[in-house]
């Protein structure tokens, strides 16, 4: 048998319900040629899943099981997806999250004019669960942006799954298994400095990104407590250390991120939770300053206006 065209790494634990309804939209891709898809399924230490893959398998999908004995996290999890794919590009999708339809073809035929190396798409950011092969849902949040290597030295605005890539050739071009979370930031960090990877986004929707209220992601972090948001804007910081600022405004706009953590470390020491997408309206707010299409000046209010949980305001501010 030929080799893929495209390799998606899922990496997955003890969730088979919600691995079936990921490996469902990669199956239900349109306008892939037979055969052109494989999903790597990466167990990391979790519950058997012969009836989930014999599933993806009986629908059509080209199915590469990776199983590890036990736990080693999600960075590792992907990387060990990314050495046994056999695809020209890689993408990739978490068990708890979809690909609708078009979103592999999409990116591939901007990825076939040879003018760039990766390909994101917009990603909708969904409070319930999404059913793929319906048209795409309305939703009030997402996240897609024109890719600016400044910004992203500022903050992440490329969901993992929104990507499709060319598979690196160097074994050194992975995900750094000692990062608790942030490890998508830095690998697209790590690809457009150190291998001179092009980015180009793709402004259809294409992913849905779930977050549910009281179900935790692959990674299993939340920022609902002072600790677990200690511990994300420690892992900022270190990434800022290891990727010095694109410009001087890049560095600027990061003190934006610095005031976003301030005013969320305020309202949980008040015991006020956080706002739900907080960070998500923060990043909208930051890259329309960045881009022109919003004013800087103002921004900080606007900002403590998204955390507290009030966009529309924010909008005003």
């Amino acid at each position: 048998m030929s080799a893929p065209l495209v390799s998606v790494v899922i990496a997955t634990r003890n969730r088979p319900r919600l691995l079936r309804l990921a490996l469902a939209s990669v199956a239900a891709q349109k306008d892939m040629p037979a055969g052109a898809v494989e999903a790597v399924v990466v167990n990391d230490g979790g519950t058997d899943l012969t009836a989930e893959l014999a599933n993806a398998a009986t629908a059509g999908l080209r199915v590469q099981p990776v199983i590890l004995q036990a736990r080693r996290g999600l960075p590792a999890a992907r990387n060990a997806g990314i050495d046994v794919a056999r695809g020209e590009f890689l993408a990739f999708l978490d068990d708890d999250d979809v690909f609708l339809p078009g979103h592999l073809h999409a990116a591939l035929q901007v990825l076939g004019s040879g003018d760039a190396d990766a390909a994101y798409t917009t990603c909708l950011i969904s409070p319930v669960r999404i059913d793929p092969a319906q048209p795409a849902p309305e939703v009030g949040v997402s996240s897609g942006y024109p890719f600016d290597p400044g910004l992203l030295s500022v903050a992440n605005y490329i969901p993992v799954h929104s990507a499709v890539l060319r598979r690196p050739a160097s074994a050194s071009a992975r995900f750094d298994q000692e990062l608790a979370a942030l490890e998508d930031w830095d690998f697209w960090l790590r690809l457009s400095r150190d291998y001179g990877y092009r980015f180009v986004h793709v402004a259809e929707p294409t992913v849905v990104y779930h977050r549910i209220p009281g179900q935790a992601s692959m990674c299993g972090s939340t920022v609902s407590d002072a600790a677990a948001l200690g511990g994300f804007g420690t892992l900022v910081q270190q990434l800022w250390r290891r990727w010095p600022a694109a410009s001087p405004r890049a560095d600027r706009f990061r003190a934006y991120i610095g005031v976003m953590y301030w005013h969320a470390f305020s309202l949980l020491a008040t015991g006020r939770p956080l706002a739900d997408l907080y960070f998500q309206h923060c990043l909208r707010l930051l890259a329309d300053a960045w881009t022109g299409a919003g004013a800087e000046d103002g921004l900080i209010d606007r900002i403590r206006h998204a955390v507290q949980g009030d966009p529309d305001a924010a909008d005003a501010a």
